[in-house]
């Protein structure tokens, strides 16, 4: 593994185990029953994202982007420009479910808007490591 990618690989295998916390607490009886800790886990998850794509924006795009390999550049290019369906979503999450009581009263579309943000995270954690990480590896 590339020393200059350790952080991120590690922030993704954070995001991946708050995301598996999270989902976990997405049983409609847990949710019904516990909506202030589902609430507190989505906070931790989104605040832990808000972190990595900062430390991305400021950090690791701007050195990919003025790479000399063209894969890595085209690569960095097509990744940074999605990363804002991932921000819109979590925006929209934070938004549409400021506390528990939103929760209490919408159980099911918190479940089902938590687990359409879960997947949107996971694909951009997963085309991050598959697409863009190994170039920069190999480089």
């Amino acid at each position: 593994m590339d020393a200059s990618l350790a952080p991120y690989h590690h922030h993704h295998q954070e995001l991946r185990r708050l995301a598996r916390e999270h989902e976990a607490r997405l049983a409609p009886a847990l949710v019904r029953s516990h909506p202030d800790q589902c609430l507190a886990g989505a906070q931790t998850l989104l605040a832990t994202v808000k972190a990595h794509l900062s430390m991305e924006n400021t950090i690791l795009y701007p050195a990919l982007l003025e790479a000399m390999d063209a894969d890595i550049l085209a690569a960095a290019k097509g990744l940074e420009a999605g990363l804002d369906e991932l921000r819109t979503r979590m925006r929209q999450f934070t938004q549409h479910w400021p506390s528990a009581e939103a929760i209490r009263l919408a159980p099911e579309a918190f479940i089902e808007t938590s687990r359409d943000l879960l997947h949107v995270l996971r694909q951009r954690i997963d085309l991050e490591e598959a697409r863009l990480f190994p170039l920069v590896e190999r480089a």
